[in-house]
């Protein structure tokens, strides 16, 4: 009897696993090949009528794709780490069956990792039967708070951000940006207006290559040049300072960002412009934060027998 009893248990863990392995695959599929509705639902502030879906949603008024595939909103993320994961995952979409837990690894070491979940270590120990989920996904991260970049692939492929990219220096006589021997100008133009200026913090980060290699920037505006070329001595510059002297009595301006790089250092050269909420703390972030990025989904599972 007893060999009839361990037999049993033994077909039924291995069912019991093979069933949470099934739903723990199909929930992911749904988080990260959906967005979830209502549209945006990231923005809400009641998250009870929301169906949860973590791919991102589509801006771009030229690609007409509603959202893409294989991607984690990190915004949507964040909502979860916040206190809506129990909401979200546990109650609507494992109907409190199963414990669980998300964790996001960027193959770039240089990003710390994220784990959310719903009281999952306090039980990991314990359970023997834990099921792991693991898919490749592109996560945005803050990469929704650039304005303007420049990276080596954008250099090599000639990427065109916007119309404003004409350099303002162009038409003035003996004051053009002419390459020479040593330096390359790469010139990128950006509008902005005061209210979000007076909401807002704005910083160029570089990326570690670009700093104190005989790399220059100046900042000006389509009515103001300047041939203020100031070093690239830090990996993040604030620029509220200098913007508000330009903004005065306007409401909203074509600023625009020059960088003369030198050619030694050309293709390592990268930099984005980022707007950041005032309360948000970016010193801990370098640039590889505000671009999208590949990483390991992974989702943990259970069944919760509480």
């Amino acid at each position: 009897m007893n060999i009839i009893d361990i037999s049993s248990e033994k077909t039924m863990n291995s069912l019991e696993v093979q069933e949470i392995e099934r739903i723990t695959n199909e929930i992911v599929d749904i988080l990260i090949n959906n967005p979830g509705t209502p549209k945006h639902w990231e923005n809400l502030y009641d998250f009870s009528i929301v169906n949860p879906g973590l791919s991102i949603e589509n801006s771009s008024e030229v690609n007409d794709e509603e959202f893409y595939l294989n991607t984690v909103s990190f915004k949507k993320l964040q909502i979860l780490k916040n206190g809506e994961y129990e909401n979200l995952i546990t109650k609507k979409l494992f109907k409190n069956k199963i414990k669980s837990s998300i964790s996001i690894y960027p193959i770039n070491s240089s990003i710390d990792p994220i784990t959310i979940s719903d009281d999952f270590n306090n039980h990991e120990t314990s359970s023997s039967n834990i099921i792991a989920v693991n898919r490749t996904v592109r996560c945005n991260f803050y990469s929704d708070l650039s304005i303007i970049s420049v990276s080596n692939i954008d250099k090599i492929n000639n990427k065109s951000y916007n119309n404003l990219n004409l350099c303002n220096h162009r038409n003035i006589e003996k004051n053009e940006h002419f390459d020479d021997e040593k330096y390359e100008w790469i010139c990128k133009g950006f509008k902005l207006n005061k209210n979000d200026f007076e909401e807002k913090n704005y910083y160029v980060v570089f990326n570690e290559n670009s700093v104190n290699k005989e790399n220059y920037w100046v900042l000006d505006t389509i009515k103001n040049h300047s041939n203020d070329e100031k070093i690239i001595n830090s990996n993040k510059i604030n620029l509220n300072d200098q913007l508000n002297q330009f903004f005065e009595n306007e409401n909203s301006m074509i600023f625009y960002l020059h960088s003369k790089i030198n050619k030694n250092n050309i293709d390592k050269y990268e930099y984005v412009l980022i707007e950041v909420p005032k309360d948000l703390d970016i010193s801990s972030f370098n640039i590889d934060y505000f671009k999208d990025q590949d990483c390991y989904f992974i989702m943990k599972s259970y069944y919760d027998e509480n």
